[in-house]
């Protein structure tokens, strides 16, 4: 089945959509010139939330590879740990309709870094924000065809949940603060 028209949305637009699902739910979205200047993207964006930003933990080998030594970050390769205070993923997708990023598990981008860490760190492509969810899924099929992923992660913004004592409390099952990097 196909998205209600209503919901479809390109380029520019889909941006702008993810942009403003995303904020309304607590995520710090950053547009990033170029993949080159995403350490200096990401070391303002931690410094102006006062966010200590010792160590980044990733594996995703072109991130690996970009100057953090420059923007006065470390970097750990592996999956996270409960010890790892920050961690950074690649997203495949992002969905304007509701602000929901999609990661796929596998070596390059462990679950771990997604759901461990107290701040979670996300990149995605610009080209890759799609206005629905019926697209994000299909781009699913296109990249893994019939040899999807063990593990596919939907991402509508940080941990918050309602269930402890009726209040909002924050990073409750997961990250406490999400900052996508829009490149």
């Amino acid at each position: 089945a196909s998205a209600p028209q209503s919901l479809v949305s390109h380029g520019d637009g889909a941006i702008v959509r993810f942009r403003a699902a995303a904020t309304s739910k607590g995520v710090t979205v950053v547009d990033v010139k170029a993949t080159q200047t995403l350490p200096a993207s990401v070391a303002e964006a931690l410094s102006a939330a006062r966010i200590d930003h010792r160590v980044i933990r990733l594996n995703d080998a072109a991130l690996a590879d970009l100057p953090w030594s420059e923007a006065s970050l470390t970097i750990g390769r592996g999956a996270a740990t409960p010890q790892d205070a920050l961690a950074f993923s690649r997203a495949l997708a992002a969905v304007a309709e509701t602000g929901t990023l999609m990661l796929a598990s596998g070596v390059e981008n462990p679950t771990t870094l997604a759901f461990l860490p107290q701040t979670h760190l996300v990149a995605i492509d610009r080209t890759s924000i799609l206005g629905t969810f019926e697209e994000a899924t299909g781009l699913l099929r296109q990249t893994y065809g019939t040899m999807l992923p063990r593990t596919g992660n939907f991402i509508s913004g940080a941990s918050r949940t309602g269930d402890i004592g009726g209040r909002i409390v924050h990073g409750a099952h997961g990250p406490r603060h999400l900052f996508v990097f829009i490149i």
